[in-house]
């Protein structure tokens, strides 16, 4: 995800610092990610593979989350919009349905959003 975010070649040192974490421990990680094929090492620093499926994730100021996560908060932002809309004003049937659909919609993002980041987990 840092390498995402970061959009360039990095170093294992520059990794380290910029996570607040050992050296030693961001070599292995990285060696490993080497090894299953998702990064590969330049002469600048690791660099994410071409062919690695990073269209997968959006980067907003510099922070690497996952799309279907947007597509969730995107749902529950109108599921939320139509419950103060239904406290404000008579309830409907379409605004009760639009609300059980679009809380529905954002949990089954949020699910498939956490199924593939479980995934890649090590």
């Amino acid at each position: 995800m840092y390498l995402i975010s970061r959009d360039g070649r990095c170093g294992v040192r520059e990794i380290a610092r910029d996570l607040k974490l050992p050296v030693s421990t961001v070599h292995y990680n990285l060696k490993r990610l080497e090894e299953i094929g998702f990064i590969e090492r330049g002469v600048d620093g690791y660099i994410i593979k071409r062919g690695l499926k990073h269209e997968r994730y959006i980067v907003i100021r510099r922070r690497v989350f996952h799309r279907l996560f947007i597509y969730s908060l995107f749902f529950a932002g109108v599921a939320s919009g139509n419950i103060i809309l239904l406290i404000l004003h008579e309830p409907t049937i379409e605004r009760i349905m639009l609300i059980i659909i679009s809380l529905i919609a954002s949990l089954l993002f949020l699910y498939e959003a956490y199924k593939d980041l479980k995934k890649i987990r090590f």
